[in-house]
């Protein structure tokens, strides 16, 4: 029931649909948003794209203009269009850019630092504005361009990308579903939220 959104006036929400009211925490970035995302293995933890090429990473228990996890510019010339997180493999990030690349991302890193680039591809389908993971499969990324194509992504066979994140494969949670199975569905957002039980830990 928590809900996140992100708009041209440079505001981040966040709103308890459970609630009833219009009472949303709001955060301001540095540009218009572009794209948000959930991580799925770390379901607190909210992913923002703004149009000046920026990527902020918030804890939504200690959500405030000020407190982001983490924040650095990503692209300089073109910002960032769009970002996906892989379900299946715990700390692959993805964005997409004009720039015609897709751009991947480990997560895995030390506490308040931002996520390292491993590998930038150019897709060959013209600047990009929308990138995903496949649900179905942890290889495979879809993207769509300016020039009216898409682009599919099979990183099975990728030497880099199996480097990097292949050992990573059934490692962990496969899903938000089982990030989270060790607590009900109201625990999961209470804990999101920072109210009820604060000894709570993530599983």
């Amino acid at each position: 029931t928590l809900l996140a959104t992100g708009s041209f006036d440079r505001t981040v929400a966040l709103l308890d649909a459970r609630t009833g009211d219009n009472n949303a925490r709001k955060v301001k970035i540095s540009a218009d948003c572009e794209a948000l995302a959930w991580d799925p293995f770390n379901p607190e933890h909210i992913t923002v794209a703004c149009e000046d090429g920026t990527l902020l990473c918030w804890d939504v228990r200690n959500f405030s203009t000020n407190s982001s996890l983490w924040s650095f510019v990503a692209k300089e010339y073109g910002g960032v269009s769009d970002l996906s997180y892989n379900a299946q493999v715990p700390g692959m990030l993805a964005t997409c850019a004009v720039d015609k690349t897709v751009t991947l991302w480990d997560t895995h890193h030390q506490k308040n630092s931002p996520p390292k680039s491993c590998i930038n591809k150019d897709m060959g389908v013209g600047k990009l504005y929308t990138v995903s993971f496949f649900p179905s499969s942890p290889w495979l990324l879809a993207c769509g361009g300016g020039g009216k194509e898409a682009s599919v992504w099979d990183m099975s066979a990728d030497r880099a990308v199996q480097n990097k994140f292949g050992n990573r494969l059934g490692g962990g949670a496969s899903s938000f579903e089982d990030t989270a199975i060790e607590k009900t569905e109201g625990e999961v957002f209470d804990h999101a939220l920072g109210v009820g039980n604060s000894s709570t830990t993530k599983s």
